[in-house]
């Protein structure tokens, strides 16, 4: 039976185990909420420094703009 992981979860072994959070469980839901994956794909190209750097607060200022352009 598989087991559906927690996002940003990182697992590993055979039967699978949690090794760790990648991050607090506040900035956790904060990505959660900025749903980033749903942005339109040319949004997300332009703003790839900012999500593989985590940077919440520059993710944060562009989702009132989403639906518009940025």
């Amino acid at each position: 039976m598989t087991k559906a992981v927690e996002p940003y979860t990182v697992v590993g072994g055979n039967p699978a185990q949690v090794i760790r959070q990648r991050f607090d469980a506040g900035t956790i839901q904060r990505l959660l909420e900025l749903r980033w994956w749903d942005w339109e794909i040319e949004t997300i190209t332009r703003h790839l420094p900012a999500i593989c750097g985590s940077d919440l607060e520059a993710l944060e200022r562009i989702v009132p703009r989403q639906g518009q352009a940025d």
